[in-house]
């Protein structure tokens, strides 16, 4: 079961100066490699160190520690013996692994306890670097389901199961990419929560019920910030996405529920949360699950007093390294206007160094290189090299592209793998966030709008179907369409036309009641990704080209295909 786990530090104690001084020694050697690939000997010292950490952990016994190093080792072991195939994720998961493990040491010491799970996370990314199976959280706390969870419901079938399937499956894989890329997470888990929802509610009162409803519970736990998100939970997800894949292609089979080690894993994310909303209610009572000695909450905060820099310690970092590379770019533009006499090539040349070395250890290491072969070129100026205007312009759009990968840093990732030689990723990078002015208002506008629709379509529900929420539905959308047409997004202006005509036919018509909830909560299914669709536009200025798919499909559903003259 997850627990603090109490320690006698004391010998542990004796012991840290030398592992700390070996950990940073493996530190060096790594960082010198990243720096430089072509210096595989630093990258076999670096693992040298690593190996005499996991014989000094495995005296000391400390639980987490030991399986962190090994596992560092093992990625270390197969990136010498492959050079030529290495990821930057690879080289990220063992730059958060260095600094992962000092830390957890310190803990240690300090806080006079262990606790694993602290460093699980750090364990999976290493494992996923050598494309193996994560360990679950729940294999981790020794969690045991004494039977597979059963949570079916008495409920009808839908009709038209395998087509619902098909477009629910597309909705959550949808939201699971922008998870991943970890760009707009609520909305992103509202649409997988969406089709998790949907799905336990259509497939009837089999077993299949059981494994939707538990995903559907984890969800509604991350939403409401009572789990959190990260590196294994992302993993667990993407198995989820595998289950559906297999319920697609054998809607009526009686063996294609999910393995009893992800059910254990679903079960205990929800037990871990302590979430109190619906799905995991249900989940709650009908398991009769039993408060565990940590809620995830409690967890995450240990987690912070562990890694100590928080996401407003990088924040402030990432400030303090744009200032610096901002003063850098003053300083080129003086060059420029021939007055290269006044300007310190020297200091400018260290404001580099200092850049590229924190970048190498948070993981981006391209941008690190970039920042290395400048400072070279720029060293070499003040070493009284010649210089012309085209070098310092080149030097300039070096800067820009730093500058965007710290402010990418600066979001959600640490993570950055843009190649070198990749000019167009390059520039797409650079270009990510900048949006016309005036289409941004646009975009925000009709955010807002669908929003609104959703709330209007809620209250049209819940008022017994008085139409005259419908009205405002009505104005909402005829107004988004607008916007869509003006910004020359055809298709999201063809998808509101079909909205706008099935609003209008549902004024005019008589709703048979029996049937209104789920047609408009197939409009809802519409609208939610027209919702992702703007979400795209204003984080890229473009969306993937299947993402009105699902709006489409629903609209389709209902009998109101969309047409491309709309």
């Amino acid at each position: 079961m997850i627990d603090i786990i109490p320690l006698n530090v004391t010998s542990i104690k004796i012991v840290v100066p030398e592992l700390n001084a070996t950990l940073q020694e493996a530190s060096r050697h790594f960082e010198a490699y990243m720096t430089d690939r072509n210096q595989l000997e630093q990258l076999t010292e670096s693992r040298r160190c690593v190996t005499d950490v996991v014989g000094i952990l495995k005296l000391l016994q400390i639980p987490g520690a030991q399986v962190l190093a090994e596992e560092m080792q093992l990625l270390l072991d197969r990136i010498i013996a492959q050079p030529e195939k290495v990821a930057d994720f690879a080289l990220s998961a063992l730059s958060h692994a260095f600094v992962a493990m000092p830390c957890y040491i310190e803990y240690i010491v300090d806080r006079e306890q262990a606790l694993p799970a602290l460093t699980l996370p750090f364990v999976n990314e290493l494992r996923a670097a050598r494309r193996q199976p994560i360990i679950f959280e729940s294999q981790l706390a020794e969690y045991a389901v004494t039977a597979r969870p059963v949570l079916d419901k008495q409920q009808e079938k839908v009709a038209d199961l395998p087509a619902l399937i098909s477009r629910l499956r597309q909705m959550y894989q949808l939201g699971l990419i922008g998870l991943i890329r970890e760009e707009n997470l609520q909305l992103k888990m509202q649409l997988m929560h969406r089709a998790m929802q949907r799905l336990a509610n259509a497939v009837g009162d089999g077993a299949i019920r059981s494994q939707w409803l538990l995903a559907e519970a984890v969800l509604e736990a991350l939403l409401s910030d009572d789990l959190a998100l990260g590196f294994t939970r992302k993993r667990t997800l993407s198995l989820i996405d595998a289950e559906l894949r297999k319920f697609e292609q054998s809607p009526d089979s009686t063996d294609n529920t999910a393995s009893d080690e992800l059910l254990a894993e679903l079960v205990y994310l929800v037990n871990l949360s302590r979430c109190s909303h619906p799905a995991a209610a249900e989940v709650g009572q009908r398991l009769s699950l039993k408060p565990l000695p940590l809620t995830d909450n409690q967890l995450q905060k240990e987690q912070h007093i562990m890694q100590g820099p928080n996401a407003e310690t990088i924040a402030t970092m990432v400030t303090a390294l744009r200032e610096e590379l901002a003063q850098s770019k003053e300083q080129l533009e003086v060059a420029a206007q021939d007055n290269a006499g006044s300007v310190d090539f020297a200091q400018m040349a260290a404001v580099f160094q200092r850049t590229a070395d924190i970048l190498a250890v948070t993981g981006l290491t391209s941008p690190s290189r970039v920042l290395m072969d400048m400072r070279d070129m720029v060293r070499a100026w003040a070493d009284g090299q010649a210089h012309d205007r085209d070098q310092l312009l080149g030097i300039a759009d070096s800067l820009l592209y730093v500058e965007s990968a710290l402010a990418n840093l600066n979001r959600f990732d640490l993570n950055f793998s843009v190649e070198l030689d990749d000019d167009n990723a390059k520039r797409a990078l650079m270009a990510k966030s900048q949006l016309n002015e005036a289409e941004a208002i646009v975009i925000r506008e009709a955010q807002a709008g669908i929003t609104q629709a959703k709330k209007d379509i809620n209250s049209f529900i819940e008022s017994q179907f008085d139409k005259s929420f419908l009205e405002g539905v009505l104005d909402v959308l005829v107004s988004v369409k607008g916007g869509m047409v003006v910004l020359g997004f055809a298709q999201a202006a063809a998808v509101l036309d079909s909205c706008v005509r099935f609003v209008r036919a549902t004024m005019d018509d008589t709703l048979d009641e029996s049937a209104a909830q789920s047609i408009l909560e197939t409009m809802a299914d519409a609208l939610i990704a027209l919702e992702y669709y703007l979400s795209e536009i204003e984080l890229h200025g473009k969306a993937p080209a299947n993402v009105l798919a699902v709006a489409e499909q629903s609209l389709a559903a209902l009998g109101f295909p969309v047409t491309s003259n709309a």
